[in-house]
């Protein structure tokens, strides 16, 4: 562990960023010494991402210094960081989709053959692959970006930031999009980092990660310093009440709720590439909780049943009558209602207002009397329901849904999700990136679904999460579900048995 007599080698003092109407950051301070993983909490809007940013020369400060290695640090873009030592991990990823692996992580730095000009692809394939070989993890330097999975891509990202080889590694919810085994090799990697005499400031909403790798740690909220402490004689509920100023008597809660008739049943429904003859059902009133290992079926199941992929073979019901989607608009349109796990690439319109990104599911429902125009009205009824309803915090329904924090853009596609009357939501990963405060709000908000009588499907890697507010978990493993969890069955080391092993676990009760 870092001493906390040892020397700064990043200062910061009295950081304040203003942008028009928001001062996000507010006489900030804190250090990082050499050898240090020091961690930065707080929830979503708290300030943290935008300390990174000036950290990575994409910001500049309004006030404040900062001092790398006693000397002045002002980087007026990412260039300068990098040639000062300093790597940043964007939680957004920044890579080239068509080029490949290799080229990613040495872009901008690629060697040249001396005479021909051209890139020395064997070398920085061979680099690449050292890189990934640190991170316990086999990818191809020379296969596309675009043809890698989300969890794949983010080690790309790690690895260019290990490319650099500099004295501070910034990390931002770099596990966010990994599985269990993947977060395992990563926290190794920053315990390496830190024997290396580096520096890892590592900004995580998994306290767990947090508590397993860091050194020290600096609060954040509302734009303004907390407290920075070492996490040694720190609880994870003292912790929480800094990061949130209120006490949290319990991060999964769920109501009780009277089963209905039953939403959804599957018979042998196989699909996509992996998913082979499952059956299950879903009642109104429940939430039916699906885990195993990434890339065990679950987004197979997900996507067949919002009509994403094709149906192969099997039946499915929906209300007790026939169901096969021709794609999304037939499944919006019978009330299933779908949440994906990719909230960036593949949920939200970043450029788009709040209002649109709430109401694109339910363009019908927003045209004007000539049936071609928007209604402005109709536009804001939707918005104001739903900001109602979710608690969305915004300036207004204009207000670019890029310029939310994490919870809040989850908030508004939940309600895009809702807003054609879903009578079944799929919900994929719900609160991933979101902060432990965003966290339970959207929980109570599931809860509150189900009491109105629909059927939540919740597709989660959160085992507290998927366990704590499930009423009973199907376990995948291979494509097929090999156990169904209820009561006291329902243990983290019952589905990870389940999962893992392939050994199948069927509760009495579920039988």
């Amino acid at each position: 562990m870092a001493n906390s007599g040892r020397r700064a080698l990043l200062e910061v003092e009295g950081l304040t960023v203003e942008f028009p109407g928001v001062r996000a950051l507010d006489n900030v301070h804190f250090d990082v010494a050499a050898g240090e993983v020091h961690a930065l909490v707080g929830e979503n809007g708290a300030g943290k991402s935008t300390l990174l940013k000036v950290l990575g020369g994409l910001h500049r400060p309004s006030a404040g210094a900062i001092r790398l290695g006693g000397n002045a640090y002002r980087p007026r873009r990412p260039s300068d960081a990098m040639h000062a030592g300093i790597a940043v991990i964007y939680q957004e990823f920044n890579l080239y989709p068509d080029l490949s692996v290799a080229e990613n992580v040495f872009s901008g730095r690629e060697p040249f053959h001396r005479f021909s000009r051209g890139i020395r692809y064997a070398e920085i394939n061979s680099r690449a692959a050292a890189l990934f070989a640190t991170l316990g993890v086999s990818i191809d330097p020379a296969a596309a970006v675009n043809s890698l999975t989300v969890s794949e891509q983010q080690l790309v990202e790690i690895a260019k930031a290990l490319s650099v080889n500099g004295r501070i590694i910034v990390m931002d919810e770099p596990t966010a999009a990994l599985s269990a085994d993947e977060v395992a090799r990563l926290l190794d990697v920053v315990r390496r980092l830190r024997a290396e005499g580096r520096s890892v400031i590592y900004v995580s909403h998994r306290l767990d990660e947090v508590f397993a790798v860091a050194d020290r740690v600096t609060v954040l909220r509302d734009g303004k310093h907390v407290r920075t402490s070492p996490l040694a004689g720190t609880s994870t509920d003292e912790l929480v009440r800094l990061m949130v100023g209120r006490d949290i008597a319990s991060m999964f809660h769920r109501d009780d709720v009277a089963d209905g008739d039953v939403v959804l049943e599957l018979d042998r429904v196989s699909a996509g590439r992996q998913l082979r003859e499952v059956s299950m059902t879903v009642r109104a009133g429940e939430i039916v909780g699906i885990g195993g290992v990434a890339g065990a079926g679950q987004p197979e199941l997900s996507q067949v049943i919002f009509g994403a992929v094709p149906l192969k073979s099997g039946q499915m019901r929906l209300g007790g009558n026939a169901y096969r989607p021709k794609g999304p608009a037939d499944a919006m349109k019978a009330g299933v209602g779908f949440l994906h796990e990719d909230r960036k690439t593949a949920g939200i319109l970043p450029d788009l207002t709040v209002r649109h990104n709430l109401t694109i599911s339910v363009l019908d429902k927003v045209r004007g009397a000539l049936g071609r125009l928007l209604s402005p009205s109709a536009e804001l009824d939707i918005f104001s329901t739903y900001r109602a309803r979710l608690a969305i915090r915004t300036t207004g329904p204009d207000q670019l849904i890029g310029q939310l924090s994490g919870g809040n853009q989850q908030k508004v596609l939940f309600g895009r999700a809702l807003a054609p009357g879903a009578r079944l939501l799929i919900l994929n990963e719900p609160t991933r990136g979101v902060d432990i405060g965003a966290k339970v709000e959207i929980h109570h908000l599931i809860n509150e679904i189900t009491a109105d009588g629909a059927g939540v499907i919740m597709i989660s890697s959160d085992l507290p999460e998927l366990l704590g507010i499930s009423d009973r978990v199907y376990v995948f493993a291979s494509g097929q579900i090999v156990g169904h969890l209820t009561g006291d069955d329902r243990t983290e080391e019952n589905v990870m048995l389940c999962a893992t092993t392939g050994r199948k676990i069927f509760s009495e009760a579920a039988s």
